[in-house]
Formats: structure tokens, sequence, C-alpha cells
């Protein structure tokens, strides 16, 4: 079985990279809103900019501190990390999220590719964000070299949910 990590272009850093461009990107809008603005709806069924942000910053958590158990990142074991942030402050949900894009990359660098996918899920969801809030160029920015070598390295992966040798061709504002 191939790995990742055994691809001659794969980068170890890049996962983490995309997370710190993200972060640095993301967190400021974020802390910028309003808290009316964490309660739009998003593209993700019955999930808000609140319910996104605190599924991000769960599984991340769940990277850093190597948390990871039957189910993990089900949508089950999502709606359950959800639910158990309803009580926080938006704030406190901005400040898991950005812990987890600060310090998760080391982790994903390790894993070889494995927990790859999470980056490049964190770099939609910001998107998903951006989209909700009708932010320009959503899912674009200067994460978007990173995340598209991501989403080619993940949808060839054996680590992907996505059927083995399905090719996946995004052509997104003239990149290919």
């Amino acid at each position: 079985m191939t790995t990742a990590a055994d691809d001659e272009t794969y980068e170890p850093e890049r996962a983490g990279r995309l997370l710190r461009t993200e972060r640095d990107a993301l967190i400021p809008l974020l802390r910028a809103a309003p808290d009316e603005a964490f309660a739009v709806r998003t593209c993700c069924p019955g999930w808000t900019v609140r319910h996104v942000l605190a599924h991000c910053g769960s599984a991340l958590m769940r990277v850093v501190e190597s948390r990871y158990g039957e189910g993990v990142f089900s949508p089950e074991s999502n709606e359950r990390d959800i639910a158990e942030r309803a009580d926080w402050p938006n704030s406190r949900v901005v400040d898991e999220l950005e812990r987890g894009m600060s310090e998760a990359g080391p982790i994903m660098a390790a894993a070889k590719g494995r927990l790859d996918g999470i980056a490049l899920g964190e770099w939609v969801h910001a998107g998903d964000v951006r989209e909700a809030w009708g932010k320009p160029g959503a899912y674009g920015g200067d994460g978007l070299v990173d995340a598209l070598a991501l989403l080619a390295q993940h949808s060839r992966s054996p680590f992907s949910a996505a059927t083995p040798g399905l090719a996946v061709h995004a052509d997104v504002d003239g990149r290919d």
C-alpha cells in the first residue's frame, strides 16, 4: 500500500501551512463579526456559521489532543461535538478553532498524509463561512494552491473516504 508520503510531490508541511494561512485570514474576520452573524445558515444542511466553527474547532482539537475513538469524525460524532459547545460564547468557539489551526500542523505532518484531509476540510468550511456571509472569493485566497494540492492528494489517497482510484478534476479560477 502506498501512502501520501510515497508521492514525490507530497509536502508534509502543506496541511499545516494551509491551516496557518486560513487561520490568518479567517480568525480576524470571525473576531470582528457581531454575534448575530454566527446564526447565519451555511450551505451545510442544518448548520449555522457557529455550528461549522464548533465542528471545525472540535475536529482540530481531536487531532491536537490525539482523541480518536470509534466513530470519530462521523456525522453523529460531529453533532455531539457541536452540542457540547452549545453553551459556549462565540469567542470561546473561535478561540478553540484558532488554537487547533495553530497547533495541528506538526501532528498532521508526522502522520504522513493520514490527517491531511482534515486540513482540506477546514479550508472548505472556512469558505462555507465566507460564502454564508457573502464575502467575495469565499473559496479562494492565499491557501488555494495548497488546498488544491491536498484535494489532488486526498482524492487518490488510500486514507480518503473517496473511492480509491477515482480521479477528481478541479478548475478553480483558471488553476487546473
